[in-house]
């Protein structure tokens, strides 16, 4: 009896090996799962609207507020309140706005874009 057990052993170890090698491949994924979908939304910077309604130009890429102070990212320069960038002098920043002074103007720049659905 113990040397059917000592030939089955090895036989089925084997035959498993064997069966184990045989495994086909996985077939490849039909897309990428982490690859973000596409989107059919379009993103506009807001503009930035003076205090009588025209529209100025001015590249407010982000805000930090922390308490009473506050940062503000204008064309990838760091302003604080009070300091100045191609004439326009940060007056207040907000979790999703400055305001800034120009020419006697008072300006409030948007950070977050609106967004415009493209159905082309």
């Amino acid at each position: 009896m113990n040397s059917r057990i000592t030939v089955f052993v090895p036989i089925a170890l084997t035959m498993l090996l064997i069966t184990s090698l045989q495994a086909k491949e996985p077939a490849p994924l039909a897309h990428n799962p982490f690859a973000r979908p596409p989107s059919a939304i379009i993103i506009e910077p807001r503009p930035a609207v003076a205090a009588d309604g025209s529209i100025q130009a001015i590249d407010l890429r982000a805000t930090m507020v922390v308490a009473n102070n506050g940062l503000a990212n204008v064309g990838g320069r760091i302003l604080r309140p009070g300091d100045d960038a191609g004439g326009y002098t940060l007056l207040q920043v907000f979790e999703d706005r400055a305001i800034f002074s120009h020419e006697g103007k008072r300006l409030t720049v948007y950070v977050r874009p609106e967004l415009v659905e493209d159905y082309d």
